[in-house]
């Protein structure tokens, strides 16, 4: 009898529910989080590594965003992306060329950023697991999200979220190996950020290349 309770005991373990990962209640606060914001600005230090060619590239900047659809990407050194809701500007001083791409609208954005503006689900569009945050970024929860579909240009996702659901860092690895990390710092919410902020008019002097 006393074999027959601790079979009966074993078993009933064994169908029992598995602990629940937290990375779901973590993407559950991010995704909270962005739909709550109506904009964010933060400086950002990225590392852009491309295995293949065996280099890697750093940059510093600041990033602002504002819903629906807005977004300015600014690098220290000039170089500068925009988006002002029909539009999308990436303009080089260097060279002073002006790449635009008309009718860029919210559903141009990747479908794996659309959180950051509020729209899609996370968990509709990835499967989330807790990982160990490396220890190059920043404290916080770390999470690894991987495309339910395949994607080239995203292969899998890692942030580092603090207790309200900002992501404090990103790291994207694409279908070719090649990794680039967002650092964020200096954050702000829901600061009233300007629509002029997300204007770009090309010098007189720049030649501007349409997109396809």
């Amino acid at each position: 009898m006393p074999a027959l309770i601790v079979a009966l005991l074993a078993a009933a373990q064994s169908q029992a529910p598995a602990a629940r990962d937290p990375a779901t209640a973590i993407a559950q606060r991010v995704q909270r989080h962005y739909e709550r914001i109506q904009d964010f600005s933060a400086r950002f230090a990225q590392t852009s590594t491309y295995p293949t060619f065996g280099n890697v590239k750093n940059a510093t900047g600041k990033v602002f965003l504002k819903k629906p659809v807005l977004l300015r990407w600014q690098y220290d050194d000039g170089r500068l992306i925009v988006i002002d809701g029909k539009e999308l500007w990436n303009w080089n001083p260097e060279d002073k060329e002006a790449q635009v791409k008309r009718g860029f609208g919210a559903d141009q954005v990747p479908s794996e950023f659309a959180f950051l503006f509020g729209k899609g689900k996370l968990l509709d569009r990835f499967t989330v697991r807790s990982v160990a945050r490396p220890g190059d970024l920043p404290p916080g929860e770390a999470i690894e999200l991987v495309p339910r579909k395949p994607s080239a240009d995203v292969q899998r996702l890692l942030f580092v979220v603090d207790k309200r659901g900002q992501v404090l860092a990103s790291v994207l690895t694409n279908g070719q190996g090649d990794v680039n990390q967002l650092v964020f710092s200096e954050a702000k919410v829901s600061s009233g950020l300007p629509d002029s902020l997300f204007r770009f008019v090309p010098p007189k002097d720049a030649h501007v290349q349409v997109m396809q």
